[in-house]
């Protein structure tokens, strides 16, 4: 499992993580001091993180911040970072010293994504389960764990593979976190939703003929009310950008059933256009 598919399915109602915001910003290896015990050569990891990672930093992030981001995204086995602080991040005991270990790094992880780019778009995430059908319209989901998207539906697809039994998630994000450019990996163009995020489900999923489905998926915010009361009563350009968006939704939902369907498609009007 990678950290796009690191999606919890328990559809779990847990009250909010707190605490971690008052913590003092520190080091990243201080940050990390509680976690040694339970992730080996930890202390080899943090070097690889602060050598590699991106800075100095157009984006103010000073250097600890800077490679929170770079280790969360760092992948060394079944100990990998995202891993254990995800499975603690679901905890039903939001009391439990496992889960409190970790708020020096969220202190310092959150503080880094406070400082990148909102971004507003459409991403994607996938896990190789048919879990769609758990899916029903306009339901509550929440996502407790630190969430991984790309805004490029062929980095899900390429951790799918060829499994049948998957799903594949589409969501319209509002408070995204651009972190392409200081992950290990700056070709997936990683967009991280916070522990936390809260989002309805849009329609029915979508099942396809192999087993796979589509979730579209919305993320909810404070102003969410607000902007469907806008969109009903707003003026007709605004009801113009809403149908517009719909539109290239629709289009990404096709181009990605299309390449499910015809994986030879893109090469075929590739060979019309050379002619």
């Amino acid at each position: 499992m990678n950290r796009f598919g690191d999606i919890d399915v328990s559809f779990k109602r847990l009250p909010p993580i707190y605490g971690y915001h008052a913590e003092e910003l520190v080091s990243i290896e201080k940050a990390l001091k509680p976690i040694e015990s339970k992730i080996k050569e930890l202390s080899r990891f943090i070097k690889v993180a602060k050598d590699y990672c991106h800075f100095p930093s157009e984006h103010g992030l000073s250097h600890d911040e800077s490679a929170a981001i770079y280790i969360y995204t760092m992948e060394w086995g079944e100990t990998t970072l995202y891993r254990v602080l995800n499975k603690a991040l679901r905890s039903e005991n939001r009391q439990v010293p496992e889960l409190k270990i970790w708020f020096p790094y969220l202190k310092l992880f959150d503080t880094a994504l406070d400082k990148l780019p909102t971004v507003k778009e459409v991403v994607w995430r996938g896990v190789p389960l048919d879990i769609g059908k758990n899916f029903t319209d306009n339901q509550i989901v929440t996502w407790w764990s630190v969430n991984s998207c790309s805004s490029n539906v062929n980095v899900i697809k390429q951790f799918l593979g060829t499994d049948k039994n998957s799903t594949m998630f589409l969501i319209e994000t509002v408070n995204g976190k651009k972190v392409a450019g200081y992950t290990e990996y700056e070709g997936e163009k990683e967009i991280i939703l916070r522990m936390g995020s809260r989002f309805r489900v849009k329609g029915d999923p979508l099942d396809q003929s192999n087993g796979s489905y589509v979730v579209h998926l919305i993320e909810l915010s404070e102003n969410n009310n607000q902007s469907s009361a806008g969109a009903t009563s707003g003026s007709s350009s605004k009801l113009f950008i809403i149908c517009l968006s719909e539109i290239t939704l629709l289009y990404e939902i096709c181009v990605y059933i299309m390449t499910l369907k015809f994986p030879s498609s893109n090469k075929c009007t590739n060979d019309k256009e050379k002619k």
